[in-house]
């Protein structure tokens, strides 16, 4: 299965997997990646320290795939992250689709006294053309008491070595607060080689309350494939 070089995913997770892409036959790839920041969905998660990373991902020439990914930062006291995947992907003549199920586990975390808890869990789906794709995540599980039915939204293209990614977040707001934890954020990409890419990104619309980075950052990225 191709991989994705790029730390420009909608889910970090979700970079082993490329949308609409199917093997030949069924194959077992492992990756390992070094970034300065852990980026997911336009917010450093590592509070500005370095993340490395690695996956495992099976994939079968039915489409059906499933994989593990785990990084050593998330923002959780340090305490890593680490995410199980399963879903398909195939194509129905130009159109691509990929639908499946993301779980993301912080062992780090305290539980009820963090926002996310342990963990959660979303469904995706996403859909390409002509070099466009669009992926829509739905949280189904991981409740707590400050976020509720959490979706995101992406919108990519890619062409050649560049890659741009318009993401919008939509949160649920804890009762009786009066701003929205809404944002956008734009992600540019260049990709010198399989290995090294280079990311511009930015949050482009958030409420003054929020208090998440809004200046633009720099993200360094090196990956090598294990097997």
């Amino acid at each position: 299965m191709k991989k994705v070089k790029t730390v420009l995913a909608t889910s970090a997770a979700a970079a082993a997997i490329a949308l609409g892409s199917t093997p030949a036959m069924a194959e077992l790839e492992a990756s390992a990646a070094v970034s300065n920041i852990y980026l997911f969905r336009g917010v450093d998660q590592g509070s500005g320290s370095g993340a490395v990373s690695g996956d495992l991902v099976y994939s079968h020439d039915s489409g059906l795939y499933g994989g593990i990914w785990a990084s050593s930062a998330a923002g959780f006291k340090n305490g890593g992250e680490i995410d199980t995947f399963a879903g398909w992907s195939g194509s129905f003549g130009d159109l691509g689709v990929d639908i499946g199920v993301l779980d993301y586990y912080y062992p780090g975390a305290n539980g009820a006294a963090d926002d996310w808890g342990k963990g959660l869990t979303e469904a995706y789906l996403g859909l390409s053309f002509a070099g466009v794709e669009f992926y829509y995540y739905d949280q189904i599980s991981g409740k707590s008491t400050a976020l509720d039915d959490n979706t995101y939204m992406s919108l990519s293209y890619g062409m050649d070595k560049f890659s741009a990614v318009l993401g919008m977040a939509d949160f649920e707001e804890a009762q009786g607060q009066t701003f929205d934890n809404d944002y956008m954020h734009l992600d540019l990409s260049y990709a010198f080689n399989d290995n090294l890419s280079f990311t511009l990104t930015k949050v482009v619309d958030k409420d003054d309350e929020l208090t998440m980075e809004d200046d633009v950052q720099v993200v360094v990225s090196y990956s090598i494939p294990l097997m």
